[in-house]
This record gives structure tokens, sequence and C-alpha cells, in this order.
């Protein structure tokens, strides 16, 4: 049995110079293994520290797990810092560099149409979030419906007021989800205009903090300032009804390359 395993962190060019690399998990030394036009970025690691069985029991240990997670994500973060990359999940390993050579022969078309895809793009997301209060909100200023009924309750008589009410209970309720996902729709194809390529999961208010857009965009470099100008308008429009924005990145493109 070997004493060591190649674990893999990402694939690159093989023309993309990188060299002097940072140290990657447990402090080990990274360096690239090429074949062909593409190449990984490995270390090696100390075969009985990384068994299958045993990461299998450790993974849920945090203490553990996340040292190693902050290092693989440290290494292709800086990868991408300097050229297209597809980033790998944890946990890749082979037994030496002949199975990652292997490896990146069999699926060398597989990762170059990847490459390309991402090539001079980063990853951006973006989380919208709202609660029942802030959605109401919106809903006020968006839904002309519910101001109608508010004047027609407010002068009605008490028995069609009370009918009236009822009506605008079921009109606020109908127009908070419809101004979710208004709101959704609305930020998610006005961002999709400035990207690439988009991932987004739209999700019912929930809770006191219900995610409505849970979004991941490939922004090309040059298109980066349209984005943020497009994310402050919307932030400029919604937020003052107590819907948040959170923006995060720039991120390797991990959402991007999953059928890599």
């Amino acid at each position: 049995m070997s004493e060591t395993v190649e674990y893999v962190y990402c694939v690159v060019p093989a023309t993309l110079g990188l060299e002097p690399f940072p140290k990657g998990i447990d402090d080990a030394a990274v360096r690239a293994v090429s074949s062909g036009t593409v190449a990984a970025l490995t270390c090696s690691l100390a075969a009985p520290s990384y068994e299958s069985d045993l990461i299998a029991q450790k993974v849920g240990d945090p203490e553990w797990l996340a040292p190693r997670a902050i290092a693989h994500d440290a290494l292709v973060t800086w990868a991408a810092d300097r050229g297209p990359v597809v980033p790998l999940p944890m946990w890749v390993m082979f037994a030496d560099d002949t199975g990652v050579s292997r490896m990146l022969v069999q699926r060398e078309t597989e990762f170059l149409d990847a490459l390309a895809r991402v090539k001079d793009a980063r990853e951006f997301c973006v989380r919208i979030a709202a609660d029942r209060t802030a959605l109401a909100a919106a809903a006020e200023k968006m839904d002309t419906d519910i101001g109608i009924l508010e004047q027609q309750a407010s002068v009605a008589a008490p028995g069609e007021a009370y009918l009236l009410g009822r009506k605008l209970a079921e009109a606020r309720k109908h127009a908070i989800r419809n101004t979710a996902a208004r709101i959704a729709e609305e930020s998610h194809h006005a961002l999709s205009r400035e990207s690439r390529s988009n991932v987004a999961r739209a999700t019912p208010a929930a809770g006191d903090r219900g995610v409505i857009l849970d979004g991941a965009y490939l922004v090309a470099n040059e298109h980066y300032d349209g984005f943020r100008t497009v994310l402050t308008d919307l932030m400029g429009k919604f937020e003052p009804t107590g819907v948040h924005f959170d923006f995060t990145g720039p991120w390797p493109p991990y959402h991007f390359v999953r059928e890599s």
C-alpha cells in the first residue's frame, strides 16, 4: 500500500503558469500534474489519514473538516484569481500521479468545455430575503388592488366593511405571495441579462427571514460594472421596504462546472 495519496483540488489549462503554488491541506506542497492540454493541481497526503472510511467518520467533525475545507477553497480561489479553473469537490484522490493523468486524459474534452465556459468570468452570488412585514410593505406599493380595498373599507357601512375587511385580508395574503415571486423574478431576470450563465433557486418566503431568491451568476469580467449597477438599482428599489440583499463574490465557478 502506498504511503501517500494524490489529492486533486482543481483542473486548469496546462499552459496556465501558476508557480510558485501556496500550500494546500495539511500544509502539503502543491504541484501541477499535466496531461495534454489540461493540468490538475494536486498534493500528496498521508494515505493512512485519508482512507475513505476514516474520512466518512470525520467529515461530521467541524474541527477536523473546517481547516481542510478552508485550505481546499483557498487553493481553488487562488488559482481562479489567475485564470479559468474547474473546481473539484473535496476528497477527489488517486493512488498516484498515473491515476491523476489517466483521469485528465479520460475527461480532457469535458474539462476543456468547462474551462472555455468560465474563461474570463467569475461567479457572484445574490441572496434576497424578506420577512412577511417587509413583503407586506412592498405589496402595498406594488399592488394597487390593496389600496382600493382599503379605501372602500374605510367608507363602507359596518356590515359591508366587515366583508371588505375579510376580502382585504385575503388580498394581502395573495399579494404577499405574488410580491415575493415578482421581486425574485424581476431581480433574477435583470441580473441574468448581465450574466453569461446563471443558477437560481426561488423559494417562498418562510419564517422571519425567508429567502425568496438564492442565485449564482457567472459574470464576464467586462460585464462586472454593469452587473453591479443593476444590483445597486434593485437594492435601491426594494430595500427601503425591508427586503434584504446579500451579495458575495467573486468565487471560483463552483455552480457552473457541475456537469464536470
